[in-house]
């Protein structure tokens, strides 16, 4: 190009731009080593008991800006939760329907009668709840349906039927152990019960349940104590009965103390409770509640659908382990066509994220929670999978809309000393006994996006002193 042509006017100003441009590098640069080198003088300070890896990068540009050990794999903790969530969006797409479908092996109801059975199946809906059993019934009655000729079968083969897994939670006493892991879920197949020790000290405990069914027999073995005691209750299933029974006792109180019981067949549980709804509807029926597999060739009556945003959003927002692992056995049964487990839900999240490297020969997936200690991931991985997404122009703003904002909800509500930070970061945490993890999305005081993530795993010094560290070195880059 001939320069000379160009009138001095035009030259001026392209030579001040230029200047304008090398002038913002030059004090970009000071103030980005400015950063590194406070973030290194944080991490100097950390006890060497603690093992740390960190990787930031320029999501503008796609530059890796620092990191520290971010290829050794590490116990990411709930930050596992942002490949199952992701893994979900690209497998599944953002527009899937989880659903708890009622079908039926008739298909003309002009007499108001379904002859033969009821279905009811799930597909991955695990917040479906008895008001949406309700209104699922509601919805049958207004069909004008009034007898149903055979039984009401629940289908949850859309799943295995490995409901709990005891090595998640290897060495984690402060976890609760997960309701069970179903395709069909009806109130996260729990059951409540409410004991009441306000009668006189060796009489029985009284007591209220959720769902109030009269398939629920309670044996009610605990007492009214005058010292510090604790029930004990357990779960059994027979025929069309679940029963549970309440030892030990309960101290003298005027407030009631509810416990909640997880059910030990949850196809059968939900079975029950829908026959006993649909009697109290005046819908008779003539047989009885079993568990058992939907043909394919059904008649769909109604269903109840979650939006796979939703889901998404309730678990990175509010690191929800029990749908977290729903979702995980769903992708394991969409990639594979058969049946969802985690060995499926694995093969789906690395086969899925092996493209763009984003994926190490460190990343070993085997939950969709991170409650068990067995994952590994590096920060690197993390930080790759963020980029990529980041550069996402269908999923992107689906999942950065499902991560926790920093001083405003989800995990991150309390996370508020300082201010620059609210609304500025959006991430998921990630917490087990001597692990702490952080990993998503900082915009700073000059609309850079950076993507962070750390890990750390600790002996000594809690888990408050290695959170603030986390905040810190946000607040670092946020400059």
């Amino acid at each position: 190009m001939n320069f000379a042509n160009f009138p001095n006017t035009i030259l001026k100003k392209m030579k001040k731009t230029v200047l304008y441009i090398l002038i913002f590098l030059f004090f970009n640069t000071i103030i980005y080593g400015q950063s590194i080198k406070k973030i290194q003088q944080i991490l100097s300070g950390i006890p060497s008991s603690t093992k740390i890896a960190i990787s930031i990068i320029n999501a503008n540009t796609g530059e890796l800006i620092f990191e520290k050990n971010s290829a050794v794999p590490m116990i990411p903790a709930s930050n596992t939760k942002l490949f199952t969530t992701a893994g979900a969006l690209y497998i599944m797409g953002n527009q899937h329907l989880f659903e708890t479908q009622l079908l039926s092996d008739d298909s003309d109801f002009s007499d108001s009668t379904i002859n033969g059975n009821l279905f009811i199946k799930g597909l991955g809906n695990s917040i479906f709840t008895e008001n949406d059993l309700d209104s699922l019934i509601l919805k049958i009655k207004e069909i004008g349906i009034s007898e149903i000729t055979g039984n009401i079968i629940a289908d949850d083969t859309y799943f295995d039927n490995l409901y709990i897994r005891d090595e998640w939670i290897v060495d984690e006493q402060a976890n609760v152990k997960l309701p069970p892991i179903s395709a069909l879920v009806m109130n996260i197949n729990q059951i409540v019960i409410s004991l009441i020790s306000n009668g006189k000290v060796g009489t029985k405990l009284k007591y209220s349940i959720t769902p109030d069914a009269p398939f629920i027999d309670v044996e009610m073995k605990a007492k009214v104590t005058n010292f510090r005691s604790h029930p004990a209750i357990s779960l059994t299933s027979s025929g069309e009965k679940i029963t549970l029974t309440v030892t030990g006792g309960l101290r003298k109180k005027s407030t009631q103390s509810s416990y909640v019981v997880n059910v030990d067949n949850p196809p059968l549980f939900i079975s029950l409770l829908l026959k006993e709804k649909l009697l109290k509807n005046a819908i008779k029926v003539l047989g009885k509640s079993e568990s058992g597999k939907a043909s394919n060739n059904l008649n769909e009556i109604i269903s109840d659908e979650l939006e796979i945003n939703k889901l998404i959003s309730l678990i990175n927002k509010n690191s929800n382990n029990y749908l977290a692992e729903c979702l995980f056995k769903s992708v394991g049964a969409f990639f594979s066509g058969e049946e969802g487990n985690s060995f499926y839900a694995t093969q789906a999240i690395l086969t899925t994220f092996e493209e763009d490297n984003v994926i190490d020969d460190q990343t070993a997936v085997v939950d969709g929670s991170g409650i068990s200690r067995f994952n590994t991931i590096t920060t690197g991985s993390i930080s790759r999978l963020l980029y990529k997404i980041y550069k996402d122009k269908i999923y992107f703003n689906d999942f950065y809309n499902s991560l926790s904002i920093y001083g405003i909800d989800g995990t991150l509500r309390d996370r508020s000393n300082y201010k620059f930070l609210k609304d500025n970061f959006r991430g998921k945490t990630g917490t087990l006994n001597g692990v702490t993890a952080l990993s998503g999305y900082l915009k700073n005081s000059n609309n850079t996006d950076y993507i962070f993530s750390i890990i750390m795993e600790f002996k000594e010094k809690g888990s408050n002193y290695h959170k603030d560290i986390e905040d810190k070195i946000l607040l670092e880059l946020s400059k």
